[in-house]
C-alpha cells in the first residue's frame, strides 16, 4: 500500500514509515495504519442469503453483504443493528457470532485494512426493502447455486465461502 500521507497532521513535519505505520521525523506523533472496524451480516432465510447491491464505489454495481463502518461508541452488535434497520428496516429473529475476518477496502484516495465481525442473522421473515436508496441499488436473496461472481470485497468473498464449508454447501443454517 502506498502511504499518501506525507506530513503530520499535529506540527507539519515529514511522516516516514515505522513498519507499518507512519511517524512523524519532528515530533512524537504515529499516524497508526491498524484496520478499521465493521460488522457484517450473513442474513439467511431458509435456503437463500440476502446481498444487497452496491450503488456507489468501490464495487459499484457488485453484490455485497449486509454491513458497515462501526461508528464511536457502538459495539459491533450495536453497529450492525443500525445498519440494517437504516438500510432494509430488517428485523432480527435470531444473530449469532460467526467469526472476524481481515480484509481491505481499496479507497482510491486511501486504501486501508478493515477487521469485520460476521453475524449469522435469522431474520423474522424474508420481507426486505432498500429503505437507504443512496447506498443499496437494490436487495436480492439468492440460493447456493444463484449466488453473484462479483462479490464485493475481499472479506466478503472468505465470509461466503467459509459459509458455503461450514454448512456443506447448503445455504441453510439447520
Amino acid at each position: 500500500m502506498r502511504n499518501r500521507y506525507t506530513f503530520c497532521s499535529l506540527c507539519g513535519g515529514g511522516l516516514q514509515r515505522d513498519g507499518l505505520n507512519l511517524a512523524c521525523t519532528r515530533c512524537s506523533f504515529v499516524n497508526y495504519r491498524n484496520p478499521r472496524p465493521t460488522a457484517t451480516a450473513l442474513v439467511v432465510h431458509g435456503e437463500r442469503i440476502l446481498l444487497a447491491k452496491r450503488k456507489h464505489a468501490p464495487f459499484r454495481g457488485w453484490w455485497d453483504l449486509p454491513g458497515g463502518f462501526v461508528d464511536r461508541g457502538e459495539s459491533m452488535e450495536e453497529a450492525l443493528a443500525r445498519e440494517l434497520t437504516e438500510e432494509m428496516g430488517l428485523r432480527v429473529k435470531r444473530q449469532t457470532f460467526f467469526g472476524t475476518y481481515a480484509g481491505t477496502y481499496p479507497s482510491p484516495h486511501d486504501p486501508f485494512h478493515i477487521v469485520t465481525a460476521v453475524y449469522l442473522i435469522e431474520p423474522h421473515s424474508e420481507d426486505v426493502r432498500v429503505l437507504d436508496r443512496k447506498e443499496i441499488a437494490d436487495l436480492r436473496w439468492f440460493s447456493r447455486k444463484e449466488l453473484p461472481r462479483r462479490i464485493a470485497f475481499d472479506s466478503n468473498q472468505k465470509v461466503i465461502a467459509d459459509f458455503l464449508k461450514r454448512t456443506g454447501g447448503r445455504t441453510s443454517v439447520a
